[in-house]
């Protein structure tokens, strides 16, 4: 239990819709205010655009998901198109909501690799022997992803199947709780991004000045240290409890 001073303290999430919704009773319940800033709106690249011969053709080895949004705009116009996908398919989540989801489109064949972000899976199929590689993602993504896993000699079909938009402006209220919020949780290297869009140049300083902030990932701190953020951390994982385990204890370093 954190310490009387943390019982009053603020968590900011900015986040997109549905990503680390499992802490929000945990954190309450130790006391904590809660507030949800949105981050982004994913929207579904139409499945024409993308989803061509090569593909339609194509029996991949593995199948890489990371998102939940993924799920919906890539992975289940694909399957419809090609009912025929070999039950032999592996699919890797990256972080369990998106595995979540898959299991809810019946996905069977699934896997997580150990640690988070795409560090992660890179890292795991790099032991595998060569394999095609479909990728699912959004236009913020970029490349370097199915770079690397080609550099490792995997043959990989990346393929944007939906794109981030700017969520709705924040209120003044909502940006008056970012900053006092004693911790500030970004879940993407796209929602750090979107913090310049969203605060004037001071109030942004402001907050990377006198924020304690925890990322998801590798790629997320490099944005959020460009950004100007002076502490961060990376969690250890995204699973509910050991991911609430990790910010109070950052909260605990927060208000000591």
């Amino acid at each position: 239990m954190p310490p009387s001073r943390a019982r009053r303290a603020t968590v900011a999430i900015v986040s997109a819709r549905g990503t680390l919704t499992g802490i929000d009773g945990p954190l309450r319940r130790a006391g904590l205010r809660v507030v949800r800033l949105r981050s982004v709106e994913p929207r579904p690249v139409p499945s024409k655009r993308w989803l061509g011969p090569t593909l339609l053709k194509t029996h991949p080895d593995t199948v890489v998901i990371t998102s939940r949004t993924a799920v919906a705009a890539g992975l289940q116009p694909w399957r419809r198109a090609v009912p025929a996908l070999a039950a032999t398919v592996e699919y890797w989540a990256v972080g369990p909501g998106t595995a979540q989801a898959l299991r809810s489109a019946g996905v069977g064949h699934l896997r997580r690799p150990r640690g988070i972000g795409s560090e992660a899976l890179v890292s795991a199929l790099a032991a595998v022997p060569r394999r095609t590689v479909v990728y699912f993602r959004s236009d913020r993504a970029g490349p370097e992803l199915a770079r690397r896993l080609r550099r490792r000699g995997h043959r990989v079909i990346d393929r944007v199947v939906y794109r981030l938009g700017s969520a709705r402006p924040w209120t003044l209220a909502e940006k008056a709780a970012l900053s006092r919020a004693t911790l500030v949780v970004v879940t993407s290297p796209s929602g750090l991004q979107e913090l310049p869009r969203q605060l004037d140049g001071g109030d942004l300083r402001r907050l990377t000045r006198q924020a304690r902030l925890i990322v998801l990932g590798p790629r997320s701190r490099q944005t959020a240290v460009g950004l100007g953020f002076r502490r961060v951390s990376v969690a250890p994982s995204l699973t509910g409890q050991r991911f609430t385990q990790h910010l109070l204890q950052e909260l605990r370093h927060a208000t000591s």
